[in-house]
């Protein structure tokens, strides 16, 4: 029996969701293959395995909306039941390796209390400049003295890194061990992953923190550069 029979034989006795992703490591491998071959950049294990159930992930979710009537229902920003919530986001252009994060700090009622964004010099990928975002968050909520929060960011790689216990093999390690040293002086506080719909605030402070030269952070009342971005948010929870 050659290897392509064994394969195919043995794929019959997997359960789908066990095949789907089989096939999705196996070209994962062969897309980091010919990254080494034609541009010498090789992902780590950990990287590959997390980036290919990840690809797969969202591909399940946007194959299930295949009606009219699930394309219409999009997931809407919720303030959190209690405490606070922090979403995060960040922006990034890989031709000119910078970025700008930012994040919106929002009680369970939708009030504003805090919002940032700062300009990112030097950055290496999208899930690089979310990782910062996530720690500028916790430095926010640091200075602040806030417990009960909910971190939420629509990156779902970076969410992973940043709750993960065995970081160090993972490129952006160091960073991640800086975000979790910073976590375990905190009390209550969670890091989640948000669809994109519910992170419009963060995403707008994102795009200004990109092209800011320096950063800007407000307490209490909101800049106006978000007002209308906080008041869709609030409109929709009626």
């Amino acid at each position: 029996m050659s290897f392509k029979e064994w394969m195919l034989e043995r794929a019959q006795h997997l359960k789908p969701e066990t095949f789907e992703k089989l096939m999705m490591i196996i070209w994962a491998l062969w897309k980091n293959r010919n990254n080494v071959l034609w541009e010498g950049k090789a992902q780590s294990v950990p990287d590959l395995v997390l980036s290919c159930f990840t690809w797969l992930t969202e591909f399940q979710k946007s194959r299930g909306t295949g009606t009219s009537t699930q394309r219409s229902v999009r997931p809407k920003w919720k303030p959190p039941t209690q405490g606070f919530k922090l979403n995060v986001d960040a922006a990034f252009l890989p031709n000119q390796h910078q970025g700008g994060i930012g994040g919106v700090l929002r009680d369970s009622t939708g009030q504003f209390k805090a919002a940032f964004f700062q300009h990112v010099d030097h950055a290496a990928s999208p899930k690089q400049c979310e990782l910062l975002a996530i720690r500028a968050s916790l430095d926010l909520l640091s200075s602040l003295d806030i417990q009960n929060v909910c971190i939420e960011s629509d990156c779902m790689e970076a969410v992973y890194e940043a709750n993960c216990t065995n970081y160090a093999l993972l490129a952006n390690g160091g960073l991640v061990d800086d975000i979790q040293a910073m976590w375990s002086r905190l009390q209550g506080v969670t890091i989640c992953h948000t669809p994109r719909t519910c992170n419009a605030v963060a995403h707008r402070l994102a795009a200004l923190g990109f092209e800011a030269t320096i950063g800007e952070v407000w307490f209490d009342y909101a800049p106006p550069c978000i007002i209308d971005v906080l008041q869709h948010d609030c409109a929709q929870l009626l």
